[in-house]
């Protein structure tokens, strides 16, 4: 896929990553992204937050202009306000992911779902006493480094290079800043505490670009914080952990690949890499197509491949077996190696592939599968 640029602001510049930085010190005027990249998070994105959709191969590009810009086809996706509303969000989400991921190394994502938000037996995500806000999309980690996250999609005509905030920013601030992350303590005389911790936040919003009538794409980035005590070194590598195995479990469950007891199941096929064969990296998952999640083998999924209009439409999602196997022995979980495979698919530092079927070798179903 295509390289795509847009323009970027980040609130305050001091928080852009240096790889993102001039000469002068400052923020680059624009930001690039790979939609291979884009897409790859938009899978981990779909497949934690909602199992067994669609593919979305080939729809990110077919919707942009051809060229370098970031520019929606016409006056972009959807027919509506509400249509254009829901695509924005949905992609809004997907560009932040990327944007965390490519930009600032975020490596686990684990998706909020509701008040109260458990992470594991100790930590939680919870809405502040008296905020009213919707709680935030994610909470996502890296090692030695946390945040609580928001995205936002916009398609409307407001810019960010005059002076205030947008609009959908400043929601992000206040979902970030409504929330807390906290522990549960035990007290000296007994029972326990919920204690709030203090958490760095990112607001990502992507403003889209059109064709008809012309407008430019912009992505602004603030930088809150929850309240809360500051983490101890200790208290950051557990909880780093924490959402690190409830990313891996939200992903395995998406693929089908963990039992309602929390347990990994049978997978649907395990693969190889195939020009990583040196390294026997295996990746357990399940072939994806325009109708979903199929148990398919390679050659079959290659027949399906050959009759759809186009043939990257079939691919293979998996987690790298490694992954699975610390996240099954209750082992820390590490960044894997960031690979690319051919010109069209990613191996994230997840572990989380997304492939066409024929840079893969199949090694069938996994033992003890029909």
């Amino acid at each position: 896929m295509s390289k795509r640029y847009q323009q970027y602001i980040v609130n305050p510049p001091s928080a852009c990553p240096p790889h993102l930085r001039e000469s002068s010190g400052g923020p680059a005027k624009e930001i690039s992204f790979d939609i291979d990249d884009v897409a790859r998070c938009a899978w981990g994105e779909i497949l934690q937050t909602a199992p067994r959709s669609n593919s979305l191969f080939a729809l990110l590009e077919d919707l942009l202009v051809p060229g370098q810009s970031l520019i929606w086809r016409d006056n972009g996706p959807g027919r509506g306000t509400e249509m254009r509303r829901s695509f924005s969000g949905l992609f809004g989400r997907f560009f932040a992911r990327a944007y965390l991921e490519l930009h600032h190394g975020f490596v686990w994502f684990a998706a909020i779902d509701g008040d109260n938000f458990h992470l594991s037996e100790s930590w939680r995500v919870s809405r502040k006493t008296g905020s009213q806000t919707e709680m935030p999309d994610w909470i996502c980690a890296r090692p030695g480094k946390l945040a609580i996250a928001e995205a936002k999609g916009s398609h409307q005509k407001g810019n960010a290079t005059g002076v205030g905030i947008p609009g959908p920013i400043k929601t992000a601030d206040g979902q970030i800043r409504g929330v807390c992350v906290q522990k549960e303590v035990k007290q000296q005389r007994g029972g326990t505490i919920w204690r709030s911790k203090k958490i760095k936040g990112w607001a990502v919003m992507s403003r889209w670009g059109l064709a008809n009538p012309p407008r430019d794409p912009f992505l602004y980035a603030l930088d809150p914080e929850t309240d809360g005590k500051r983490l101890t070194s200790g208290e950051t590598e557990e909880l780093v952990q924490a959402v690190a195995r409830t990313h891996v479990r939200q992903i395995a469950s998406g693929l089908g690949i963990l039992g309602a007891d929390k347990e990994l199941t049978a997978v649907s096929r395990r693969a190889r890499v195939a020009d990583d064969a040196e390294k026997q990296r295996v990746f357990a998952g399940s072939v994806i197509t325009p109708f979903g999640l199929l148990n398919l083998d390679f050659d079959r999924a290659r027949e399906l491949a050959a009759l759809l209009p186009n043939p990257n439409m079939v691919r293979f999602v998996g987690l790298d077996e490694a992954v699975l196997t610390d996240y099954h022995q209750n082992q820390p979980l590490v960044p894997r190696h960031r690979q690319r495979i051919g010109d069209l698919s990613i191996v994230g530092s997840d572990g989380l592939v997304v492939a066409p079927i024929d840079r893969l070798t199949d090694m069938g179903p996994q033992a003890g599968q029909s």
